[in-house]
């Protein structure tokens, strides 16, 4: 997952955050992946470091899933971006977050955050892992009023 942003030419600095939640089950929370929590699920997942003003080109924050590394638990996840810093979304220049097949680089779903909704967290996408084993991608694009990943917990599980 890449997200990306320009700081602001005035005013506060704007602070988004990358997020993945792993969900068991029973969407039952088994750990988020973000800022404060860097690996998680024995390091299958792992987050680049917060970027707290989206300086420079490119994807300010990333998020790494290895599926392949998953325990059989963890059965779904969702990928969330919250503005920390209170603004909307409508509020950030060039906003936008991407998943990507790491293997092919191909970009799998593009959100341009900034023309989306006047809120500060939205659920990017879904991935859930199939009776077979694969893992189903659905784009999702669903906003909810949190500036943490903590407050997108329970309305993510609600959307597996």
């Amino acid at each position: 997952m890449g997200l990306g942003w320009e700081p602001a030419y005035r005013g506060k600095d704007i602070d988004l955050d990358a997020s993945v939640i792993a969900y068991g089950p029973q969407r039952n929370h088994l750990d988020s992946c973000y800022f404060g929590k860097l690996q998680i699920i024995g390091g299958a997942i792992r987050h680049s470091g917060d970027n707290l003003t989206g300086e420079g080109g490119g994807d300010d924050e990333v998020i790494t899933v290895d599926l392949g590394r998953l325990p059989q638990e963890v059965t779904g996840l969702v990928f969330t971006v919250n503005s920390f810093s209170g603004q909307k979304f409508t509020e950030v220049a060039k906003a936008y977050c991407r998943l990507l097949d790491g293997t092919s680089g191909e970009e799998l779903v593009r959100f341009d955050l900034t023309s989306a909704e006047p809120q500060t967290g939205v659920m990017m996408a879904k991935l859930i892992r199939q009776f077979s084993g694969e893992w189903e991608m659905t784009a999702m694009g669903d906003f909810v009023k949190s500036r943490t990943v903590r407050g997108m917990v329970k309305p993510a599980a609600q959307a597996l």
